[in-house]
């Protein structure tokens, strides 16, 4: 090996060598942000917003972002809420929490949900969503992808 190749190597060598230590502290890093963290919300600390197309009813994200992907969100309903006709474009897994929740699907009668009810909705199917007169209703639901409601006719 001649001087020159030596020298080539060890100036090789000190370039890549923190080239790669960079990347990989950066890799480190980016795993560590995504790690999960725990969360813990009370109920009074939950972000309440009115829905802006469906009167009486209130949402409080969760988790992730409700207006670019999935989701988690709690859903409160005035006793004798009704939403018309609607499809949203990503499903919804949910859970009754409290109250009777009033869901069709179209063409059909109202299933009446009591607490601890589970109802899946796939995205783009027609359904009235409703909470019986009496008790305010809440749901739990998490959403596939990022939440619409989109007024649908018969």
């Amino acid at each position: 090996m001649t001087p020159y190749t030596i020298r080539l190597f060890v100036v090789a060598g000190a370039v890549i060598f923190p080239v790669c230590a960079a990347l990989a502290a950066q890799a480190e890093h980016k795993a560590k942000s995504h790690e999960p963290k725990a969360v813990m919300k009370t109920a009074s600390e939950l972000k309440w917003v009115e829905q802006p197309d469906s009167k009486g009813v209130q949402q409080a994200v969760v988790w992730g972002n409700a207006q670019k992907g999935a989701h988690g969100s709690f859903a409160k309903f005035a006793a004798g809420t009704e939403v018309p006709l609607h499809t949203h474009t990503a499903g919804g897994r949910s859970v009754v929490i409290s109250g009777t929740v009033l869901e069709a699907l179209e063409g059909q009668n109202p299933k009446e949900l009591g607490p601890g009810s589970y109802f899946f909705i796939p995205g783009g199917v027609k359904h009235t969503t409703g909470c019986k007169a009496g008790m305010d209703c809440m749901i739990y639901s998490d959403w596939l992808g990022a939440f619409d409601l989109k007024p649908a006719t018969p």
